[in-house]
């Protein structure tokens, strides 16, 4: 018998293990460009960024406040629920780590689509 919960689950399951595997690939290219060494001598490394006025960057006393935006602020939350759920074996606690890692990468998108937005509102 199908249940609205089982199905949620299995498609949310389904959605996350697919970003997983697209993060993990990314996430080994990346790593093997550094190890092949392309990201070394690139133009201004070691040099701060050059932002200009209306950048949609964060503003230097929120940065010296120890102020964290909220989509950095998901990664990490997101990048310590997906270790937990690396190693965790209960079928409940790992049904709970799923619904909090969709909830947070839902939250995260929205931020990003804010953040997007309200840069899209400054030009």
């Amino acid at each position: 018998m199908f249940r609205a919960g089982n199905v949620a689950h299995a498609a949310i399951s389904a959605h996350l293990s697919g970003m997983l595997f697209f993060e993990r690939i990314a996430q080994e290219k990346i790593e093997r460009a550094m190890e092949d060494g392309a990201f070394d001598n690139l133009p201004g490394a070691g040099k701060p960024l050059p932002f200009k006025p209306g950048d949609p960057v964060v503003p230097k006393s929120l940065r010296e406040s120890g102020y964290t935006p909220p989509v950095v602020v998901l990664n990490r939350k997101l990048e310590d629920l997906r270790a937990q759920l690396a190693s965790e074996h209960d079928r409940t606690r790992r049904r709970a780590l799923l619904a909090e890692i969709a909830e947070a990468d839902m939250r995260r998108r929205i931020e990003i689509e804010r953040a997007v937005q309200d840069a899209r509102h400054a030009r």
